[in-house]
């Protein structure tokens, strides 16, 4: 039995991530991100008569979605469908040379979860898939049935903090073959134990999907080319939704706002290097109670800014040679 997909949901802090993000009215911006179009939409409603944006995304179906939804902003608007990554090509295709702002939500979106068809979830049962895009290396039914132990359980720990990993690894190849979610999900509920069982299951599939759509492997890389391409005022907001997430974007709005790089036993600094970046909020924003009453799967949302100085891009090497 398949179940139907609802609507794209409202965005997630939408009217902050839009207000915090727009400081030229005039400028370009860039959703890295777009799914279903809904924080493109709040952006485009501050923008002025030249303001534009472009929309990217990996996923045909986000991209049908969200060209329907901005239809009201044709000529302003323009959607690529293309992992974030890609960014500085696309923005060369489009003879971008800056950006006033851009935002990354990094989140899987509502409707990717609520289509069984699309493998995401372990409460709805359908196809091992949990590709992104066609764009993806393999399904998640590829990984639980070839991937060794070894692997499997480096994956489970690292991309799901799992503490269970190598017990769940194990369990998985003793019950391949594997075909569905429901398949999968019965036998990690099984070989977990106690209130934390449902925690197992999102940490496990949340892994499987790290893995097949290399949500981390390019994010560091991709939030430093969107720093280096904005303009000075310029902003990039993100949000996040786990530990590794979290983390990543800290490193690089780090590594922006700071003035030395090098080596700490110095007495005096070798970098000869100036912070890019400064942060405008002191903790991250999170969703209130009544956006977590409306959709529960905000409440691990965090969305954090960092605005752009004048100041030259640099590379983050010190002059003796020590890279962050």
């Amino acid at each position: 039995m398949h179940h139907k997909a609802p609507a794209y949901h409202v965005p997630i802090l939408g009217s902050a991530v839009s207000k915090h993000l727009v400081t030229d009215p005039n400028g370009t911006y860039i959703d890295a991100t777009l799914g279903g179009g809904g924080h493109a939409e709040r952006v485009l409603e501050r923008l002025g008569e030249f303001g534009k944006l472009i929309g990217i995304d990996r996923d045909p179906s986000a991209i049908e979605v969200a060209t329907n939804r901005l239809s009201a902003f044709a000529g302003r608007v323009c959607v690529v469908r293309a992992p974030f990554w890609n960014l500085r090509r696309i923005l060369a295709d489009q003879g971008i040379a800056s950006i006033a702002g851009i935002l990354f939500d990094l989140g899987v979106s509502s409707h990717q979860i609520d289509n069984a068809d699309r493998g995401f979830s372990f409460q709805r049962d359908g196809p091992l898939d949990m590709r992104m895009g066609p764009d993806a290396k393999c399904t998640a039914r590829d990984v639980v049935n070839s991937y060794s132990q070894q692997d499997l359980t480096r994956i489970i720990k690292i991309y799901g903090e799992e503490r269970a990993a190598t017990r769940i690894a194990r369990a998985i190849c003793d019950n391949r073959p594997l075909a569905r979610t429901g398949d999968l999900a019965r036998v990690i509920a099984r070989h977990s134990w106690g209130p934390q069982k449902r925690k197992t299951l999102a940490r496990v599939f949340q892994a499987l999907r790290i893995e097949i759509n290399d949500e981390l492997t390019h994010l560091e890389d991709a939030l430093q080319t969107a720093v280096d391409l904005l303009q000075p005022g310029g902003r990039v907001g993100v949000l996040s939704y786990h530990g590794l997430e979290h983390r990543a974007v800290k490193r690089v709005f780090e590594r922006g706002t700071r003035d030395c790089i090098g080596p700490v036993d110095l007495p005096v600094c070798a970098c000869d290097r100036h912070p890019v970046l400064t942060v405008p909020t002191r903790r991250p924003l999170r969703p209130d109670a009544a956006e977590i009453a409306q959709n529960p799967r905000a409440r691990s949302a965090a969305f954090r800014v960092a605005q752009r100085l004048d100041i030259s891009a640099q590379t983050w090497v010190c002059h003796r040679g020590t890279r962050l």
